[in-house]
């Protein structure tokens, strides 16, 4: 974990003209090469798990 003099030049970093641009196009090109496309809206750390399908039984597809 960074301390709070880290996060705080950091952050004013990203004030300097330009810097908030090249930060992005640099994250929108790495993702690129990783092969990713991301587009407005997507969720890049979503995991995928398998759940099993318990069909419903006769009664319960009578109600």
């Amino acid at each position: 974990m960074p301390d709070a003099k880290t996060d705080w030049l950091f952050r004013e970093r990203l004030t300097w003209p330009g810097a908030i641009e090249t930060l992005f196009d640099r994250f929108d090109a790495t993702l690129r090469n990783a092969g990713y496309l991301p587009m407005s809206g997507q969720i890049l750390d979503a995991i995928l798990v398998t759940a099993s399908k318990q069909p419903n039984t006769n009664a319960e597809k009578r109600i």
